[in-house]
């Protein structure tokens, strides 16, 4: 199969070796559909009539591919806490690119093989760090952000969307029999419109100090090095999302065809 190169640099493929495999997040979907009662036909054309659908509609912003190995949350936790990186008013150090106590050294003691120029062009680009005039690079977030005005990275969001459906299905359309997971949801219909807005920028600071919690349980039990390899860790954590708005355009839709 033809790979294609992708803006980190790394060749990206849709073959079943890659870990941005397309099933992983259909297996657990069509099962829990087929299991609910849906036909395979009906599954079938609807397939067809949603890629129909996608392929026309031109709307949201640009899907870009960063590779498979991109850097992760680690490096932001790594660097606010690791004391290698943090100077002496306890504040996270500004870094050169490469040398001894670079971003290339924090990305290497994060296990990750992504290459240095391609995260700090990542970064800057995601506003998590900033370039300075000495060529230093200055973290400016406390958290990583893949949320960009004029793009929606693929990787990051497609593991969110697998994690978020295995975790909602309970091991459906799976060989790997593991832990039982869990979701929870809190939502109203009782919010006025004007405070949309306002919930989200609240529910947004309340899970950004949820999140730096379970980072620090993180940190606290995390293992590094050989015993990483020997023990084989699993990737483990916790993915929080907004709500806002029906779950179905169609409704909308429907409802305005029957006004007119």
């Amino acid at each position: 199969m033809a790979t294609k190169k992708n803006t980190s640099g790394h060749p990206s493929s849709a073959s079943n070796g890659s870990e941005s495999n397309p099933q992983d997040l259909l297996n657990p979907i069509f099962a829990l559909l087929l299991r609910a009662g849906y036909g395979e036909q009906e599954l079938m054309e609807l397939c067809s009539k949603l890629i129909r659908n996608a392929k026309a509609s031109k709307k949201g912003p640009a899907v870009f591919r960063i590779g498979d190995d991109y850097i992760t949350a680690d490096l932001v936790r790594r660097w606010l806490r690791d004391p290698k990186y943090i100077n002496s008013q306890g504040k996270p150090r500004e870094l050169a690119v490469t040398g001894l106590c670079s971003l290339q050294s924090l990305i290497h003691d994060c296990g990750s093989r992504a290459a240095v120029s391609s995260v700090a062009a990542l970064l800057i680009k995601f506003g998590t760090i900033k370039r300075l005039d000495n060529g230093a690079l200055r973290l400016v977030r406390r958290s990583l952000n893949f949320t960009i005005p004029d793009g929606l990275p693929f990787e990051p969001n497609f593991r969110f969307l697998v994690d978020a459906v295995r975790s909602s299905t309970r091991g459906l359309g799976q060989n790997v029999v593991g832990p039982r997971l869990y979701w929870h949801c809190a939502d109203s219909k009782q919010i006025p419109k004007k405070d949309e807005e306002l919930f989200l920028r609240f529910s947004e600071e309340r899970s950004l100090s949820f999140m730096h919690e379970i980072n620090d349980w993180l940190d606290q039990h995390a293992i590094t090095g050989a015993e990483q390899e020997r023990l084989q860790s699993p990737r483990v954590g916790v993915g929080l999302f907004a709500i806002c708005g029906n779950a179905s355009s169609e409704k909308k839709v429907a409802k305005k065809a029957r006004r007119q």
